[in-house]
């Protein structure tokens, strides 16, 4: 009598847990264009002077982490850059940076 009443307590246990779990949230892109401020290589952030990013915020200077080690490597001070910032909840990241004359 014990193991079909474990195992029915197991399989209620397994579908809660599963069901309390909240959904990950979509990954959203903007376009970014703004110039290098400084790069920190330890962290891998740019800090980038932008225009206003249509759809998330307004222009400001700020940090934003470059998780692609190929697109924090080709950035220098002063670059001015076109690139999209991708947004998924309160997690930000600047990818996909292309260098504009």
């Amino acid at each position: 009598m014990g193991t079909p009443r474990f195992a029915t307590l197991l399989c209620l246990g397994v579908i809660l847990t599963a069901c309390s779990r909240e959904p990950v949230p979509e990954v959203k892109h903007y376009t970014i264009h703004g110039q290098i401020v400084r790069l920190d290589a330890k962290d891998k952030l740019a800090t980038i002077k932008h225009q206003k990013i249509e759809g998330w915020m307004g222009a400001m200077t700020m940090d934003f982490p470059v998780r692609d080690e190929k697109d924090f490597s080709a950035l220098h001070e002063g670059d001015k850059i076109d690139a999209t910032v991708f947004v998924q909840g309160l997690d930000y990241w600047v990818g996909d940076v292309h260098t504009s004359p």
